[in-house]
Order: C-alpha cells, then structure tokens, then sequence
C-alpha cells in the first residue's frame, strides 16, 4: 500500500510538462501513457494539454488551437481508439488555460456538458485503475465526472465529484452482479472550488475499492460487489448517461486502464498529472 502525505495546492508555480520523475528516469505524460498500455490492455487516457488529440467538432475535422474554442472530440492516447466525442455543439467542454500553471484543461458547465465514447469492452477484466486531474467547482449537486454505463447497470464503475449534495467529497463506485455494494466514499474535506489528483482502484472478485486523493489513501471499501467482469459499455465523461448529473468544474487528464496499475506506476501518473492540475503531491 502506498502512503503519502496530503498535498498542498501550487500558489505561483508555473508548469512544467517535461517532467516526472521515477527512479533514474524522466518520463512526460505521453511517455507514461505509452508504457501504461504496452501490453494492449483495454483503456482509454485522455490529455487535453495535447491540442493534437482535440477538434472543434465530432467529426475532427476543425483542429483545437487555442484556448476559449469547444471540444467536440477528444482522441484517446491508450492505442485502443476510445475517443471521446459531442455531437451536440451548445454541451461541447471548453478548452481553457490555467492562468497560473499555464496548463490546458476542459471546462464543463455544470448543465449539459459531456464526452461519451463508443462501447468500451471491459468484459475481459474485474480490475480497473483510474486517474483524473480536476478542479471541482461545485457541491450543490451529485456529480459525475467519469462512468463506465448508461446509468447504473451490473458491470459499471464511476467516480463522482461530490457523491452526493453538499457533501463536498469524492467517491469510486465499482460493481459486478450486485446492483447496490457500496462506494469508497471521500471524507468531506474537499470544499469546492478545488483541485485534487484522484486515483481509484477496484476489483470485483476481490472486492476492493480503494480511492486516493493527492497521493494519499482517503478511502476503502470491501462491500460485496457480486462476481462477473465489467461490461460492454460507453464511457461517458462529466454527466451520467448524456442526461443527469453534470459535473461543475475542470478536467487536466483522465485515464483508465483494465488492471491495477503497480506502485511505480501509480505515482508516476499521480506526479505527471499534478504538474497539469497545479497540485503539489508529497511524495
């Protein structure tokens, strides 16, 4: 288990992206990614600071060059070809620019902003590691910021940003045949506006949800969560379903893959992440 003090929010520090640091070796976000998923594993990783992988429009055909233009795809960085897109242009994220770190991130609204992908088939694994970068705006409402679904069925896993209103939390949700285990749910000490780095871990077979806030356990979960795999669904990212539940605030990265990722693994990520978010992780 990896124990690490809570971090501290970057007051005039200015980003970087060249970057973390593991052991002897320097690896930038892209780099960690394409080690991540070396072996083809089922995933998805998202980086808005790449203007590449973005387009104006669903169809990617209008490139994303600057800051204040909408998001109507987003490439996925896995190889797995999960990209994320919005027909839909008034629900599009903003791409805006962190004026202190310099970093990119999508905005979402708070009303109808959202990503959703194609299918993703997770129906080969029970395991899921998850790594976002945000800033939470917002703690009127339940929120979600990522989920594996179309609203809840068996085989279904999500972060929300807070779980429920006025809670001012963060929780992993993760189940098999079971329609109502239990999440590893946040203590309230994330008051929005805030920027946190979340990871999230979870095994159906072993009943597990762990989940992290800037590189320090926050919660735990060991609810039955039935047997199975995860399902065969689309990815939808900053409102459940396209239709409830819109998440208030910012996103700097996301990325999920169908294993747990190791300790060397998850700190890098952790780090590389912080750099785009403006969190210092004390590690």
């Amino acid at each position: 288990m990896i124990k690490t003090p809570l971090s501290t929010v970057i007051g005039g520090a200015f980003w970087t992206p060249g970057a973390t640091i593991l052991g002897s070796s320097s690896k930038n976000l892209s780099q960690l990614i394409k080690s991540l998923f070396s072996l083809g594993e089922q995933g998805f990783a998202y980086d808005p600071n790449d203007l590449t992988t973005l387009y104006q429009d669903a169809a990617g055909t209008i490139p994303v060059t600057a800051a204040g233009q909408p998001v109507g795809l987003m490439k996925d960085k896995s190889g797995c070809n999960n990209h994320a897109s919005q027909t839909v242009s008034a629900s599009r994220p903003i791409l805006q620019r962190n004026a202190t770190t310099g970093a990119y991130y999508l905005a979402f609204d708070g009303a109808d902003d959202f990503l959703q992908t194609n299918n993703i088939d997770f129906t080969a694994t029970d395991k899921v590691s998850l790594f976002a970068g945000v800033r939470k705006l917002s703690d009127a409402t339940t929120a979600m910021l990522v989920e594996l679904s179309i609203g809840g069925q068996a085989g279904n896993f999500y972060i929300s940003a807070p779980h429920a209103a006025n809670n001012r939390n963060y929780a992993l949700y993760s189940r098999g045949s079971l329609l109502h285990s239990s999440a590893a749910l946040a203590p309230a000490n994330y008051l929005s506006p805030i920027s946190n780095v979340i990871n999230a871990k979870a095994s159906i077979s072993e009943d597990s949800q762990v989940l992290r806030i800037d590189g320090k356990q926050v919660a735990q979960s060991t609810t039955d969560q039935g047997t199975g795999n995860y399902g065969n669904y689309p990815l939808y990212i900053g409102r459940r379903a396209g239709t409830t539940l819109p998440f208030n605030g910012h996103l700097y990265g996301l990325i999920g893959i169908g294993r747990l990722t190791t300790d060397s693994e998850t700190i890098a990520l952790e780090k590389a992440i912080a750099k785009n978010t403006g969190v210092t992780l004390n590690v």
